[in-house]
């Protein structure tokens, strides 16, 4: 990759390409993300690499609903301007709200959930070891997948998740819609997915503090400017961090 100019980072994995830029004005973000792609332009051509041009598009991530995105090329190509990306199978929407990355993982996750009905059976089918082997391994991961980005999602949205576990687990017990939820958590050993977001965003943490180079590493242990009602991985880690007791307590 060539070396891109200041602020502007980027991620490569296998032939994903992404890069990004923040700023305070979306017409700076503009010009800085046009020099990038410039110079990614100049490289490929040097190194005889051809970018799908038509698979190439640009979302312009702002909580305003007055700022319009300004022009992007690539070589000749204008870039089209999206509401939403999916990078690594993660939808971001342009004000990371992660409603649609959310509504898609409720769906993939139902359309699961209905092999599990038909496994089970009040005088046949899997037992509830079966079942719930096949709900972890099959299920659950659709209503993970990337948690640690869209954890700060609304608290509706997460619901819709804890529904689906909530659904699952009545097949694996077999128990009646009024079955208390805490009670079928005991009897199955699963844990609500918002105890499980919360632990894998503290190993998330810990991973960043070992890597000193990683971006968030510098990131994590900055204070935030509170100039946004808005929640962050740093802060919602952060917030954990107060609320788990140390073990020297």
């Amino acid at each position: 990759m060539p070396e891109l100019p200041s602020r502007v980072h980027a991620a490569l994995y296998a032939d994903d390409l992404v890069l990004w830029c923040t700023e305070e004005h979306a017409t700076t973000a503009t010009y800085r993300m046009q020099l990038a792609l410039e110079k990614v332009a100049a490289w490929t051509d040097n190194w005889c690499v051809t970018i799908n041009r038509d698979k190439t598009t640009a979302t312009l991530f702002t909580l305003s609903a007055k700022v319009q995105p300004g022009r992007l090329t690539l070589g000749d190509t204008p870039l089209k301007f999206e509401d939403q990306q999916t990078y690594l199978g993660v939808t971001y929407d342009k004000r990371m709200t992660w409603q649609h990355h959310i509504m898609n993982a409720e769906a993939k996750a139902r359309r699961k959930l209905n092999i599990m009905r038909k496994l089970a059976g009040s005088q046949w089918g899997a037992n509830e070891k079966i079942l719930k082997t096949v709900y972890q391994g099959t299920v659950r991961p659709h209503l993970e997948y990337g948690s640690s980005s869209w954890m700060t999602a609304a608290k509706t949205h997460l619901q819709t998740l804890e529904i689906v576990q909530n659904q699952a687990m009545r097949i694996i017990t077999g128990a009646m819609k009024t079955t208390p939820i805490d009670k079928m958590q005991q009897v199955t050993g699963i844990p609500p997915l918002s105890k499980r977001r919360e632990c894998k965003a503290m190993v998330q943490d810990i991973k960043y503090q070992c890597i000193p180079d990683h971006q968030m590493n510098a990131r994590m242990k900055q204070l935030s400017s509170g100039r946004l009602k808005r929640s962050s991985f740093a802060t919602e880690t952060r917030a954990l961090k107060m609320r788990t007791p140390s073990k020297d307590a």
